[in-house]
């Protein structure tokens, strides 16, 4: 895994601490350059705003998708992250096994990873038997949901529809790139807390690249201070099933303040930043939701300003419509009954880091109202992957069937539903006009 410190603050991070601190504590704006002991006075008392003054933007190459969904992404929101899309990754085409091999054995030596290979292996002979037969499956699909779809558009989207459903069958392994920005607090708390050997090794090099250039700071990365346990997620059944769609549970409607009528449908997200909608940072609603852990779970940590709890896996393996149309359901059934077995036989974070985009994990979220806006305009567009917009369709219905909640509806919608589109040249091809449409909310394939 490759680490590139690739972009700073560009003020030394104990002369702007310093600053931060000093302007709490002096009736004059301090001079710039004046400095305290930041490790006595700030670092060690835990007064570590001062160093959130300061951010690091991270180049990571080759690092695997499990230790960004269950480790860079899980916890903290207090980062920024710009992943490369799934499309263009390196397991479809021409997979580097042995690149993958050698990523197992570097950071799992003592473990059998001949069967973990034979697994990830059958996997992407899965997908790569499928995708011609199911790129078909999606152009007709297209043409059947979106009339105003032209050729382009078809030609264009199908494969990656197909690729999008069948890379359940795609080992979290999977190398990613991404670039990571967080500041010099978050960094440290975690270089502390990291939970797999991904991890520690990942903070290690960022924490490495920092010293390099401010060795002043050395001490804020004190190895023996680091956690010295691993976090493996949990599973609550060795039984394989399938499901063909998201779960999801409402939980609780909390709407104890006046509703704001701002809304969420501009391009800057302007919620979180206007006065007139503070009583909906406290409105909130609660659910307990089921999706599979490679893509959606990847998708819904990218809204920071949800809080989600512990994932567990349950055992079922997601099945997209494609795949089910492709007659994969046994095929996914045994796969992910294989991946359970695998499991057992070597340790739990080895098994945490190659299971497939298609196993299921469940957790609870809970959502200001603010958020959720903001969620659900992104959500319920027909740009966004097709399992992540049934999920929140799934809460549509569930408030509609709430006293209370139903009366969210209307704030809970894609630009299209009260506006109009605005993707622009990414418009979606489907039929926008409410009259002609009987259920806006409709099922899709791709």
């Amino acid at each position: 895994m490759k680490v590139e410190l690739i972009a700073e603050t560009n003020v030394d991070p104990i002369v702007l601490s310093s600053h931060a601190a000093k302007k709490c504590y002096t009736a004059e704006n301090p001079t710039l350059g004046q400095l305290i002991d930041v490790n006595a006075r700030l670092f060690t008392p835990g007064h570590h705003t001062t160093l959130q003054h300061n951010y690091f933007t991270f180049s990571l190459e080759d690092v695997p998708v499990s230790a960004c969904v269950l480790g860079l992404h899980l916890t903290s929101p207090y980062y920024n992250t710009d992943q490369r899309s799934g499309r263009f990754s390196k397991m479809y085409n021409n997979p580097d096994f042995d690149g993958i091999e050698a990523h197992l054995k570097e950071f799992y030596p003592t473990e059998n990873i001949s069967a973990v290979m034979d697994f990830i292996k059958k996997g992407a002979k899965i997908y790569a038997d499928n995708i011609a037969s199911l790129t078909e499956i999606a152009k007709e699909a297209i043409q059947s949901e979106r009339p105003f779809a032209n050729e382009k558009y078809i030609q264009s989207q199908a494969p990656k529809f197909a690729q999008e459903q069948l890379r359940m069958f795609i080992s979290l392994v999977a190398p990613t790139g991404l670039d990571y920005t967080l500041n010099l607090s978050a960094l440290t708390a975690l270089y502390r807390t990291a939970w797999t050997p991904e991890l520690k090794d990942l903070s290690q090099k960022m924490a490495d690249a920092v010293i390099a250039k401010h060795p002043d700071l050395a001490y804020m990365f004190e190895a023996q201070k680091r956690l010295d346990k691993e976090w493996t997620i949990r599973s609550l059944s060795h039984t394989a099933v399938v499901q063909e769609e998201p779960k999801l549970k409402l939980l609780d409607v909390s709407l104890n303040l006046p509703l704001s009528d701002l809304e969420g449908k501009d391009s800057v997200d302007i919620l979180h930043f206007s006065p007139f909608a503070l009583n909906d940072n406290v409105n909130a609603i609660k659910t307990e939701i089921e999706v599979d852990c490679g893509a959606t779970m990847g998708q819904d940590q990218r809204h920071r300003s949800i809080k989600r709890s512990e994932p567990v896996l349950t055992g079922a393996f997601y099945l997209p419509p494609l795949l089910k149309e492709g007659g994969l359901a046994q095929t996914a059934q045994a796969y992910m009954q294989e991946y359970l077995d695998l499991s057992q036989k070597i340790s739990p974070v080895l098994a945490m880091a190659v299971m497939p985009y298609g196993a299921m994990v469940r957790y609870q979220k809970e959502a200001s109202l603010n958020a959720l806006k903001h969620e659900q305009a992104k959500r319920l567009c027909w740009c966004a992957q097709e399992e992540i917009y049934h999920l929140s369709v799934l809460l549509r219905q569930a408030l509609e069937k709430h006293p209370i909640g139903k009366q969210l509806l209307p704030l809970l919608a894609p630009p299209c539903y009260t506006h109009k589109c605005i993707e622009g040249v990414r418009y979606c091809g489907r039929q926008l006009n409410k009259n002609l449409v009987s259920d806006y909310f409709q099922k899709r394939r791709v």
